[in-house]
């Protein structure tokens, strides 16, 4: 199978997930105990509020309509209102979209950075102190909850120094950055341990191949065995790292966002839940999970092209 063949299998194959998806948001609301309409409208309201929340919800369809209706609204960018503040749900993700991609974004290079630096020295200095502290920070960083992370960042930097903002997104791009740099911080501690752990062991079989062992007789320097030939394999390591915890990485993403008031999706979903807001739980669950998809997807792709010898059928 060539390469366009794959990724065109690749990209039909999301089709029927993506429906099943769809599928599965819209059930949420039917998984309520009891009458969703009203589970959301609480039980002081009366018959007429009941009956309106279950009319705009199309409650009083049957469930292959209300699946169709859903798909069909989806394809047009609405999921819905608020049944709290009456906004369209696609407003609320996307005044809420810019923190959440900020806050992947550079807590995922942060962790690719840390990630790589660390592992490669670790490996390059296995079994000596240096490798044997790399391994006891890792475990560590394991261990640490999310929040108790977030919140010794909070007490020990951003207190007593002043330094960076402990709630909010600031304003402009500056202010975004330096109200960013925490919660990065606190992602990276979330999300190294695993990927160095996986990286280490990589680069310690890799130390140990014949290329290598060849590389460094001929007067190669560490830095361009390290630049030149392993590279590419960091590289599959880390996508698949990524593509394997990116449902992790949400919800760390949530926490952190709770943590240190950051107005991202994370923060909006939380609040959905805790005031009964349905449609806006049910467009985030959806947003998240094509992110996720569309995460699979793009690590697949990246993967037949860095790794000639992974068949494509």
């Amino acid at each position: 199978m060539s390469r366009a063949g794959y990724i065109a299998k690749r990209l039909l194959q999301t089709v029927p997930l993506m429906a099943g998806i769809l599928l599965m948001v819209l059930l949420l609301l039917h998984a309520i105990p009891g009458d969703p309409a009203r589970a959301i409208g609480g039980i002081n309201a009366s018959e007429e509020t009941v009956q309106k929340i279950r009319e705009d919800l199309g409650l009083n369809k049957s469930l292959p309509v209300q699946y169709i209706t859903y798909i069909g609204n989806a394809l047009q960018g609405d999921l819905g209102q608020s049944t709290r503040s009456g906004r369209s749900v696609t407003s609320i993700i996307a005044d809420r979209l810019a923190p959440t991609i900020w806050l992947l974004l550079t807590g995922m290079v942060l962790s690719i950075i840390v990630s790589s630096v660390v592992s490669a020295i670790s490996a390059r200095n296995k079994d000596t102190w240096l490798d044997y502290s790399f391994v006891a920070l890792t475990i560590g960083g394991i261990s640490i909850p999310t929040f108790w992370a977030g919140l010794m960042l909070i007490l020990l930097i951003a207190l007593p120094t002043g330094l960076f903002p402990i709630s909010g997104f600031g304003q402009g791009f500056s202010g975004h950055v330096n109200s960013i740099v925490l919660p990065a911080t606190t992602f990276a501690i979330a999300i190294s341990p695993v990927m160095i752990r996986a990286l280490r062991t990589k680069f310690i079989a890799l130390y140990r191949q014949d290329f290598v062992m060849m590389s460094r007789a001929a007067g190669l320097g560490e830095g361009a065995i390290l630049f030149r030939h392993l590279t590419r394999h960091a590289a599959l390591i880390l996508i698949t790292m990524i593509s394997v915890q990116v449902g992790p990485m949400i919800f760390v993403s949530v926490v952190i966002e709770k943590t240190f008031a950051l107005p991202g999706l994370g923060q909006a979903l939380v609040n959905a839940v805790s005031q009964r807001d349905f449609p806006v739980i049910q467009g985030i669950t959806l947003v998240t999970a094509l992110f996720v998809t569309f995460v699979h997807l793009t690590g697949d792709i990246l993967t037949s092209f860095l790794n000639p010898k992974m068949s494509l059928k």
